[in-house]
């Protein structure tokens, strides 16, 4: 395998374990140093990263073929897909609209959580497609999971811009006026 090939598919694993680090961090934020949430973000993440450098250890026998056909390709997959999983629901646990107690702030943290619920759904259901690709019966078999292979980094990214960039936009954004209603009056 070229080595060219060995450092982007490395540093697909190294993307994929930073962001989900950072994840790990909001978590332990917003969930009031919830340890066993975060360590469970945090171990599937080192999973994901060792079965990944695993498989290139495996991949460097030469041929290109045991790349795909290795099955620490799936578990790498299943471990990443399993962190988004614990994400996506933490954060849609923890930013829910019924634990928050400030009106003001409630516009602002549902338009964060319907984010990472975006970017969570993403990268879940593109770390699921690896997986699942994996095990086709079709003559090609494993080598169709080099399409979502590839934007695998790019997925998560992305995802790592997108809630930076909802952060900032929702802080600049006025909160929507609060109606209050009418009192009847009493004649």
């Amino acid at each position: 395998m070229p080595w060219d090939l060995s450092m982007a598919i490395g540093a697909s694993f190294l993307v994929s374990f930073f962001v989900q680090c950072f994840y790990a961090h909001r978590i332990w934020i917003i969930s009031n140093r919830n340890k066993l949430l975060t360590g469970a973000v945090l171990v599937a993440a080192s999973a994901q990263l060792v079965f990944g450098f695993v498989l290139l250890g495996v991949a460097r026998t030469g041929n290109i073929a045991t790349l795909f056909n290795s099955p620490y390709n799936p578990v790498n997959s299943l471990g990443s897909a399993v962190c988004d999983a614990i994400i996506t629901a933490s954060v849609l646990f923890y930013l829910r609209p019924s634990r928050t107690n400030l009106l003001r702030k409630d516009y602002h943290i549902q338009k964060l959580n319907l984010v990472y619920v975006q970017t969570g759904l993403i990268t879940f259901l593109n770390a699921l497609a690896i997986a699942i690709l994996y095990y086709q019966d079709v003559m090609v078999g494993e080598y169709l999971t080099v399409a979502p292979g590839i934007v695998k980094s790019k997925t998560y990214l992305n995802a790592l811009l997108a809630i930076l960039n909802a952060r900032k936009l929702t802080r600049n954004q006025p909160a929507p006026p609060l109606e209050i209603p009418t009192l009847p009056t009493i004649h």
